[in-house]
């Protein structure tokens, strides 16, 4: 129950503030802003385009890629969904956005599957070195790659309607908002109210804080995926990768063997083969 502080907070619910700190200072802003005149509002086909890849990355990426931190951890799960999400924005941009992809993207691609088997094994113990489910672990790590595809349809979208009719503001409001509204209703649903709001206040600190990182973190990829290609974009924002694994190690006491460092190493080797000339 949310109301044990012993407990992890939900993954529905914690998302859910998370997105509604965005909610809550962009949505007012919008507001002022357009009966000023200074921003318009998307058409409907970008509107919906944002709405679809929206509920997608907030029900299955975002919801599952917190649930399968708790069995393989933070550095190993979201090394693996930036490296899936890497792939498949840069294959599906070629398809939807027409961008080519050079034999420096294509070999770290490569990097990037190779680095997945490694850390594969490697998180064959689960979370901290302790014994958990082959089976469960199997199942995180397949719900961690299709989150990462949920965000690299994301990636996609947010370049498509930003590079015709949308802002910046309304792609973070839309995208945030699909969050606030149905993990919302589903937090409401399972918990009610009452027991929402028993939620411990240290816990409620966290989210907003990482809410608002969240937003700084959204704007800024938004913003830059409106001045360069997907592919290449990707490949910048993987470099959390390396952050990932130190905040694992640090604060969540996770793993280290030599399976894992390997997957680190080709990840951070892919990175450099795709950015550096």
């Amino acid at each position: 129950m949310l109301a044990d502080p012993s407990r992890a907070t939900d993954p529905m619910w914690t998302i859910f503030v998370k997105e509604t700190v965005t909610v809550l200072v962009v949505g007012p802003l919008l507001v002022v802003w357009y009966l000023r005149g200074r921003v318009s509002l998307p058409s409907v086909r970008s509107l919906s385009i944002l709405v679809a890849a929206g509920l997608a990355v907030q029900l299955i990426g975002n919801v599952g890629l917190l649930w399968a931190m708790g069995i393989v951890g933070l550095a190993i799960a979201l090394t693996i969904a930036l490296a899936v999400s890497l792939i498949s924005a840069a294959v599906l941009g070629t398809f939807f956005l027409r961008e080519s992809i050079t034999w420096r993207v294509m070999a770290g691609i490569g990097l990037l599957i190779a680095a997945i088997v490694c850390l594969r094994i490697g998180a064959g113990g689960g979370l901290a070195g302790l014994p958990a489910n082959p089976w469960m672990v199997l199942v995180a790590m397949l719900i961690t790659c299709t989150a990462g595809i949920t965000f690299g349809l994301l990636t996609i979208a947010i370049r498509y309607v930003a590079q015709r009719d949308t802002a910046v503001w309304f792609v973070v409001l839309v995208v945030t908002g699909c969050g606030t509204l149905a993990l919302g209703i589903l937090s409401w649903a399972r918990f009610g109210v009452a027991e929402l709001a028993a939620t411990p206040r240290e816990h409620l600190f966290w989210m907003a804080i990482s809410g608002v990182l969240n937003l700084l973190g959204f704007i800024s990829l938004s913003k830059g995926l409106q001045l360069t290609p997907v592919a290449r974009a990707n490949v910048l924002a993987a470099s959390q990768v390396a952050l990932a694994a130190l905040a694992g190690w640090i604060l969540f006491q996770e793993k280290v063997n030599p399976p894992v460092l390997v997957g680190f190493g080709l990840t951070i080797a892919a990175l450099f083969l795709t950015e550096h000339k």
